[in-house]
């Protein structure tokens, strides 16, 4: 039980990661940060079926204090919605139900079968790490306000792809730095590496997008977590994608 935990607060993460946490790079960082917005900003809000599989080589101890041996899979169905700059929420059908809103500042995991609700305050959390939370869309201002930002390219040819990397202003014990590796066709953020504090690489993520009406949307995210304890290896499949459909707001309220 406490696995199946820790892996759907991983998946929840990376949802919430791939649908809001992007910033852009460019020409000059300015300029390219503006190409990504503009396509950033045609989605006023978006609708998604998750398809998700975990397979993991973490091992955590069990009732009798064994760990688990060899990777573990599991596969998650869900649902996820998005509006405007500060509102998400993603539904997991199995293996266990559970609702997770994000809206404003607030944050709420909802248990549907025994309505337990748990809220959390964002920008209590941003206070203490000295980081964004998770769920929190990154635009270029927001981003200037945590990590200080540089732009290079990794080739020498029109199409190489442009790297941001961002280094944390304040001090953690967490991460050290992230590079964006950026699409200079489609202008989106196709590979992201998060490593920490000593630079060992922590997270690797690679991307693929689908263009609905017109705009770039994601299609498959596929990331690992590495970890002391071992990996994880998450696939993220999206379908049946519904780009400004006139999402309600009651869909994104937390008591």
């Amino acid at each position: 039980m406490k696995k199946v935990k820790v892996v759907s607060s991983v998946v929840l993460l990376l949802l919430l990661t791939l649908s809001g946490f992007v910033f852009a790079a460019g020409l000059s960082l300015d300029d390219i940060i503006n190409k990504i917005q503009s396509n950033q900003e045609k989605i006023k809000d978006m609708y998604a079926e998750t398809n998700t599989t975990v397979v993991s080589s973490i091992s955590i101890p069990g009732k009798s204090g064994t760990q688990n041996k060899g990777p573990q899979k599991m596969v998650q169905k869900g649902k996820m919605w998005s509006k405007g700059e500060d509102k998400t929420k993603v539904e997991i059908f199995s293996p266990n139900h559970q609702i997770s809103i994000t809206n404003g500042d607030k944050m709420a995991i909802i248990n549907p079968d025994t309505g337990q609700e748990m809220i959390q305050d964002l920008k209590k959390l941003d206070e203490k790490t000295g980081l964004p939370s998770p769920s929190k869309k990154m635009g270029l201002a927001e981003a200037k306000k945590y990590f200080n930002l540089s732009v290079s390219q990794a080739g020498a040819t029109p199409n190489s792809y442009y790297i941001i990397q961002g280094t944390p202003k304040n001090k953690n014990g967490l991460l050290g730095k992230m590079d964006f590796y950026i699409d200079p066709v489609k202008w989106v953020p196709v590979k992201v590496y998060m490593y920490d504090t000593k630079n060992n690489l922590i997270s690797q993520s690679e991307m693929s997008y689908q263009n609905v009406a017109g705009i770039w949307v994601p299609q498959k995210n596929h990331s690992q977590i590495i970890t002391p304890a071992g990996k994880m290896d998450v696939e993220i499949n999206f379908s049946n994608i519904k780009v400004n459909s006139g999402i309600n707001d009651r869909e994104f309220k937390i008591k």
